[in-house]
């Protein structure tokens, strides 16, 4: 989940300075060549996105792409690589990194700090003199040893929680990687 944030604002910032630059290069000559050496990068960057996946998540992505008939002319591949779902599928895939790497790790950064934080209280109590006190609406409703233990039993049941949704996360997100750069 940590990881999703580096690679999603990497995979945006290549789609979308890609696009653009290819776009605005087409009013000359040079635009055509870079917006194949885009698309080709693009099909390549899936292909990495696609090991790491099935490495950190589990998920069976294929291993080369499926290319199209070979006996055909080289303008006639280029002309299928525009048209191939899959391409304008895969950049889809990459624009989307970007939020979803930013939900994860916001997920991921709050809910294990949190847990993290209630399981050692008690050592921060004991070492540092920072006591473990329950504040509800700017109530003081507790504080003390008798804390202690309720502090670390809800940082456990948090920590396995948010493992949990790590998880079920993870699982969400191979199934959309495996929908928007595998199937069609």
């Amino acid at each position: 989940m940590l990881l999703s944030l580096v690679t999603g604002v990497f995979f945006f910032t290549w789609v979308v300075t890609g696009l653009s630059l290819s776009v605005s290069l087409m009013i000359l000559i040079i635009g055509i060549p870079v917006l194949l050496l885009f698309l080709g990068s693009v099909r390549v960057l899936s292909l990495v996105e696609g090991r790491i996946i099935e490495a950190l998540l589990g998920v069976r992505m294929p291993r080369r792409p499926m290319y199209t008939d070979r006996s055909q002319g080289w303008l006639a591949r280029i002309g299928a690589m525009f048209t191939d779902v899959r391409t304008w599928l895969t950049m889809l895939y990459f624009v989307l990194m970007l939020p979803l790497g930013v939900v994860y790790f916001s997920i991921a950064t709050t809910l294990l700090s949190t847990s993290l934080a209630l399981v050692f209280a008690p050592l921060a109590d004991v070492a540092l003199d920072q006591p473990v006190n329950l504040w509800i609406n700017d109530v003081n409703m507790g504080d003390g040893v008798w804390l202690w233990p309720l502090a670390v039993a809800a940082g456990l049941v948090l920590l396995f929680a948010t493992l949990h949704l790590a998880r079920a996360i993870g699982r969400l997100h191979g199934a959309i990687a495996k929908h928007l750069l595998v199937r069609l």
